[in-house]
């Protein structure tokens, strides 16, 4: 997946979920979990790929100072519509956008691998770039294993809309993919396409670009089998896992 087609589908993905929302509420249990894994004080944090800006109106509560990216112009002004006064929000592709601050802390949650291997250390070359130099970053990674154990299964994700999402595996070239489409266009469909990394692979590719990973934290998994959503599971099971990482 390109960033052409990455915009087209967080695009439509917004279009479909917009009406049902809810950014009334601050996300203090995600808010903790973070500040728990940067484990030391931080104060100005770099958002990548920042949605409609849920999380870092959540980070804002907490006195930070935040600075957001979003490649889709309509989700950037939806958040600029209800971001507080320490939110900047920038609309613009992370592999090209001009930024000369440095930051306490770098966020990438939920995302990484649009485009190539050599897209990716790309953007790790720049957050090395961006982060203070005792800086630190959290950045989600999909999990091959994950991926092709629930290729094919399928899903309505909002039970108040008619809306149908299927995941898959591309095992050529080790990337997940999900595919969305509304019930009533069945031929519309929309798919994003990310790469999956092994614990290895990642740590290779952040040695490249001067990084280095001082923690795996493994997040949830959906058990399709049993329709239940498990929280706390293993590196090798989990749907994505977090890395933390330093300039090396």
């Amino acid at each position: 997946m390109n960033e052409v087609e990455a915009q087209a589908f967080y695009k439509k993905q917004f279009e479909l979920s917009e009406g049902i929302l809810d950014l009334s509420t601050i996300s203090f249990d995600v808010v903790e979990e973070i500040v728990e894994q940067i484990g030391k004080h931080f104060t100005t944090v770099l958002e990548l790929g920042a949605g409609n800006g849920a999380l870092s109106r959540s980070l804002s509560m907490f006195n930070k100072d935040i600075t957001t990216v979003e490649l889709v112009p309509e989700m950037v002004e939806f958040a600029k519509r209800i971001d507080t006064k320490n939110v900047t929000s920038l609309c613009g592709s992370f592999y090209d956008i001009d930024i000369s601050s440095t930051f306490d802390t770098i966020l990438y949650i939920d995302g990484f691998g649009i485009g190539s291997d050599k897209e990716q250390l790309t953007l790790l070359k720049r957050i090395h770039n961006w982060l203070n130099e005792d800086g630190v970053a959290l950045i989600d990674i999909y999990q091959p294993n994950y991926w092709k154990k629930v290729n094919g299964e399928e899903m309505m994700p909002y039970p108040n809309l008619n809306v149908i999402r299927i995941y898959g595996y591309d095992e050529l070239l080790n990337r997940m993919t999900d595919t969305w489409w509304e019930e009533s266009k069945s031929k519309e469909k929309h798919t994003q396409s990310l790469s999956c990394y092994s614990t290895d692979e990642i740590y290779d590719l952040c040695k490249s670009a001067d990084l280095k990973i001082t923690a795996y934290y493994p997040g949830g998994a959906m058990d399709f089998q049993n329709w239940k959503y498990n929280k706390n599971v293993s590196l090798s099971e989990c749907l994505s896992y977090r890395i933390k990482v330093i300039k090396a």
